[in-house]
């Protein structure tokens, strides 16, 4: 890639990341104030794209703030942290006590990947290697209600350092073998998604699952 393209796409992205949290700003906000703030820039995230893009300023503010509006299924990862003795890293989460893979929503200018590494690093104190794609999960197709539509990725991973610490999101942080892992304290859609991660530890060869 040419340093022209590099520039190019980094403007691109740039200014879908400033997009991202006008949008959210402006969804949640109440303040006029901030109101103003998060307007003023989101038309400069569509001045910035206009830079990258061939289309004119003016059609892609529009697209911009037309685009406030529309919903589209929301992206979180989960990551299945495994140790060389086979046991599985579990957090015991703060909201509402149960054990879960370490994970999260998606931000925007992180690929998948570097999300689910995110997310376990701020939730175990562990920095992790992602290493496979076990699975991707739509929770429209499972009978735990949501308010949003949502896909799940789910990943493996390995530690390359770090020690276990508890954060404002976990209230511990421990390793579980298979046969431990307490399946009647799962958070909510982690059962399913433990379950296809002890039958891939069973089987290496179990191909990633999709709905």
């Amino acid at each position: 890639m040419s340093v022209s393209l590099a520039v190019t796409a980094r403007l691109a992205l740039i200014a879908d990341e400033i997009r991202s949290l006008s949008n959210n700003g402006l969804h949640y906000g109440s303040n006029p104030y901030d109101i103003d703030r998060y307007q003023r820039l989101l038309k400069m995230a569509a001045e910035l794209l206009s830079m990258a893009a061939t289309q004119p300023l003016d059609e892609i503010e529009r697209v911009f703030v037309d685009d406030i509006g529309i919903h589209t299924p929301l992206a979180g990862v989960d990551a299945a942290v495994v140790d060389e003795m086979g046991r599985i890293l579990l957090i015991q989460r703060a909201d509402n006590h149960l054990w879960a893979m370490p994970g999260g929503a998606c931000e925007v200018g992180d690929t998948p990947a570097e999300n689910a590494a995110r997310e376990v690093w701020e939730e175990t104190g562990y920095r992790v290697e992602i290493t496979r794609l076990l699975g991707i999960f739509d929770n429209s197709r499972r009978p735990i209600p949501s308010l949003r539509h949502g896909y799940l990725m789910l990943f493996q991973a390995k530690v390359v350092d770090g020690e276990a610490t508890v954060s404002n999101e976990s209230l511990a942080v421990e390793w579980f073998s298979l046969e431990a892992i307490p399946w009647d304290r799962l958070s909510p859609g982690h059962y399913e998604r433990l379950q296809h991660v002890v039958k891939w530890r069973r089987d290496p060869s179990t191909p990633p699952y999709f709905d």
